[in-house]
């Protein structure tokens, strides 16, 4: 089986990340008119360590 090697490319910053996660808790809180009723799901793959930061920026 022949391995593969893959070379990352950095996107976005720790800042930047940062940023568009109070960006995206902004849209939920502005889009749901608060957070009284708002359920984060995260898919195990990856969605959970994401839902967690969303929590915590909500």
């Amino acid at each position: 089986m022949a391995s593969t090697q893959s070379t990352g490319k950095q996107i976005l910053g720790e800042a930047e990340i940062a940023r568009s996660l109070v960006r995206i808790a902004h849209e939920i809180v502005e889009r749901n008119r608060g957070v009284d009723d708002v359920l984060l799901l995260g898919i195990p793959s990856g969605g959970v360590p994401l839902a967690r930061r969303l929590a915590s920026a909500l």
